[in-house]
């Protein structure tokens, strides 16, 4: 399929037709189904989204290789910090919960060892998903708003700041990686059995899931990263 590029001009439901992978991304900017043949721009409007900004999250979000360079210096820093924050809760609220309601479906129809082993191997990423969203919304971001607020106000930080976006970047790592363990183990190592759909109900959640946590790493290290260097060279403290 080749690259789609949303512009202001499109029908969001066009968008949807081409990439189901906007579903998600919508519902994070607060847009829901019913949305007739309104366009980007008319549903920015009514929704008071700026344009400019849901186009970059939307085009980084659905191109892997799509690359805002212009658009990075006119980014509103506590905007993206609100859309990675709602991010994040969506995956909290909804995506982790609904994959546990599955899994545990799954257990209890499939009389097989491996079905203990494959709970467990999900908790226990479970918490390293949990640990790595909480260092965000716990260190990086209020970070990353402190400087943005700095920088409104054209004032230097008073003291040392004893951290910076190099710190995270280091930390950044690929909390997506694991999810392949889980999906071999549900293609390669269960035998067959009476679970045919909830199986692959269940493996669909969780490539999506993948391909969402690759797409949302996408936008913080193409556009998040980037201001955030741009933003402490300009406070000069880097």
């Amino acid at each position: 399929m080749a690259e789609l590029i949303i512009n202001g001009q499109m029908r969001l439901s066009q968008i949807i037709d081409r990439d189901k992978r906007a579903l998600v991304l919508f519902a994070r900017f607060g847009i829901d189904l019913g949305i007739g043949d309104k366009t980007v721009a008319g549903i920015c409007r009514q929704k008071g989204i700026d344009l400019q900004f849901f186009l970059l999250m939307v085009n980084t979000f659905l191109n892997p290789d799509y690359f805002p360079d212009k658009q990075l210096k006119s980014v509103d820093t506590d905007m993206l910090i609100g859309y990675l924050v709602e991010s994040h809760n969506y995956y909290l609220e909804e995506r982790i919960p609904y994959l546990q309601l599955l899994i545990a479906k799954f257990k209890k129809n499939v009389d097989h060892p491996a079905t203990a082993q494959l709970e467990k191997f999900f908790d226990q990423y479970i918490v390293e998903v949990k640990d790595h969203l909480a260092y965000e919304d716990e260190t990086a971001f209020p970070y990353i708003a402190m400087i943005s607020a700095y920088k409104k106000r054209a004032d230097m930080p008073a003291g040392q700041i004893d951290y910076s976006v190099g710190v995270f970047e280091e930390r950044h790592d690929n909390i997506q990686e694991k999810l392949s363990d889980l999906k071999n183990l549900l293609v390669k190592y269960f035998p067959p059995a009476n679970d045919r759909y909830i199986r692959i109900r269940l493996l669909n959640e969780l490539i999506d899931f993948e391909d969402d946590l690759i797409n949302h790493a996408r936008i913080e290290d193409k556009v998040l990263i980037p201001v955030v260097k741009q933003l402490e060279e300009q406070l000069k403290l880097i």
